[in-house]
């Protein structure tokens, strides 16, 4: 475990395609556990001192004026294994990670690249796993990611659905202008062109 100054960290590229900051009361009441007690959990960093798991950690000492954080340097053998700890690690600490219904669909997308989950059998909710994920030594099936997420098999598929929504009907679920459930049935029964007339027409209707 290193001592590293907290200007010399870098957040990971990707940190807020999967995950949305903490905000509100969340984050006063966060920021007010760091200046009381410390930061109990060290930052998970690349070599080159990427932050893998700890982004809100980090933030939190910045706005406190603390100087210095306990990492652990961690070694990875490719940016998919960064990548699938970056998910993975966030998921097991944040409990319930909430956030956009988008930035779900987009972790469990990239989850199931990643583990090499792919389709198969006579229905389709059916699913096979490959012996060996890609780039990674642990196997994991579908089942296990849902339930690692919190949520049933019939739901991460509604999701891994949603993370294929084009821009304008992804824009619409993260504003709440359409739910989760509607935006996978207009994917199901309308075309891309039928989806957008239909946005157009939903906003125009509000103004």
């Amino acid at each position: 475990m290193d001592l590293i100054d907290i200007s010399e960290l870098k957040p990971h590229p990707r940190n807020e395609e999967f995950f949305d900051p903490i905000t509100g009361i969340k984050w006063d009441e966060f920021l007010k556990s760091v200046k009381e007690r410390g930061v109990i959990e060290p930052v998970i960093v690349t070599p080159e001192k990427v932050i893998v798991s700890g982004h809100h950690r980090v933030r939190a000492c910045k706005e406190l004026g603390i100087k210095e954080i306990k990492c652990v340097v961690r070694i990875y053998d490719n940016e998919d294994d960064v990548v699938r700890d970056l998910i993975e690690t966030n998921i097991r600490q944040r409990g319930d990670v909430g956030g956009s219904e988008m930035k779900m669909a987009a972790r469990i997308k990239e989850l199931e690249r990643i583990y090499g989950v792919k389709h198969g059998g006579n229905h389709g909710n059916q699913y096979k796993k490959m012996a060996t994920p890609n780039n990674s030594d642990l196997a994991k099936t579908k089942k296990d990611l849902a339930a690692e997420s919190g949520i049933s098999v019939d739901t991460w598929n509604n999701y891994k659905r949603l993370a294929d929504a084009i821009p304008e009907l992804a824009t619409a679920v993260d504003s709440g202008q359409v739910t989760k459930t509607t935006a996978i049935a207009m994917m199901r029964k309308l075309s891309e062109t039928e989806q957008k007339e239909l946005l157009s027409e939903l906003g125009d209707s509000k103004k």
